[in-house]
């Protein structure tokens, strides 16, 4: 099949909007409200500086389909290059979209292989997709090579049911701006453990070092909240809630665990169940009703466990590692 492929400019915007609006209902049940339109995720997305974005008609002028990945230029020195290349692209959500009736993946093949050839050019060899939790659209891009990386899962914050039981002699408490070196401690050996198989991350030691303080400003803002689980004397778990903006898959009145750590020898005994039952007592109590968690799909411990202590996935991350022997390959507008 063959498709007209152009720059994506602000004048595709309102057929594109149209496109992920009606793709965005076929992708899932409906979007979280307080959700942005597809008008406005595009107009952020094309005023992304460098951004690769193309639009897709067929041989009839119809549109097709659009495609925007943004840069990602991290320094690999601070948090956000633990769960990031920092050379890379993103097709953030509203980054794509495909006409109803594009079924064979030519369309998405051919917007991919058009912006894929410019990343490459730009020395970005790892590319990222997210996407809401739908098989369908998630298979598009395994057709294409990407793999599932990070589940996104929500769980509804309601009054306080049944408690889990408690553990022998563990205390929690509330931690304040005074325990950042507990808190910033314990999210780096979280981190750390994400070198480990099967994610096989990696995790410099300039970037755990910035996160042992990246939560300053958080310990001492009201709209969020952590707890430090002890026994003994010593410190052995904690979780960590920040407030989440409302977005394509998270709703309003949404907090995320920042945060969540046991150590590993207390494992397995119910910890973090109390810690997230403490958590979440306090989210209902401040007018929040969903907590969205973020976890790697290959991770032994928290792919498991986030969900059976019932957090649903609501979004996939999903990624592309290319060969770094690969020479810059240009790829002509039209396919």
């Amino acid at each position: 099949m063959t498709f007209a492929i152009a720059p994506m400019s602000a004048e595709h915007i309102p057929e594109a909007a149209a496109l992920y609006d009606r793709w965005s209902g076929h992708a899932r049940k409906g979007r979280p409200a307080g959700a942005p339109t597809g008008e406005e995720l595009l107009g952020k997305l094309l005023a992304e500086q460098d951004t690769e974005a193309y639009f897709a008609r067929d041989s009839g002028g119809r549109p097709v389909g659009y495609l925007a990945a943004s840069p990602l230029d991290l320094d690999e020195g601070t948090p956000a290059a633990l769960r990031s290349h920092p050379r890379s692209a993103v097709v953030r959500h509203g980054g794509y979209a495909l006409a109803p009736g594009q079924r064979d993946n030519a369309a998405l093949l051919a917007l991919y292989a058009e912006a894929a050839a410019r990343l490459v050019a730009q020395r970005r060899p790892v590319h990222y997709v997210e996407l809401p939790a739908s098989e369908t659209a998630a298979l598009d891009w395994c057709r294409l090579g990407f793999g599932f990386e990070e589940m996104y899962g929500l769980m509804a914050v309601k009054p306080r049911g049944r408690q889990p039981r408690g553990v022998d002699g563990l205390s929690i408490r509330r931690a304040g701006p005074g325990d950042l070196p507990q808190i910033g401690r314990m999210a780096a050996e979280s981190a750390r453990h994400q070198r480990q198989s099967a994610m096989f991350l990696p995790q410099s030691d300039a970037a755990l070092a910035a996160l042992r303080t990246r939560y300053t400003g958080t310990l001492s803002d009201p709209r969020s909240a952590a707890w430090i689980a002890g026994r003994g004397g010593e410190e052995i778990g904690m979780v960590l809630l920040a407030p989440a903006a409302a977005g394509p898959v998270t709703p309003d009145a949404c907090v995320e665990l920042a945060e969540a750590y046991v150590e590993p020898s207390a494992r397995g005994e119910g910890v973090s169940r109390i810690l997230l039952a403490t958590a979440v007592a306090w989210a209902y109590d401040h007018d929040y009703r969903h907590i969205g968690a973020r976890w790697h799909s290959a991770s032994p411990l928290a792919s498991g466990h986030w969900p059976a202590v019932g957090f649903r996935v609501a979004a996939h991350r999903l990624s592309r590692v290319l060969d770094p022997r690969n020479a810059p390959a240009q790829a002509p507008l039209g396919t």
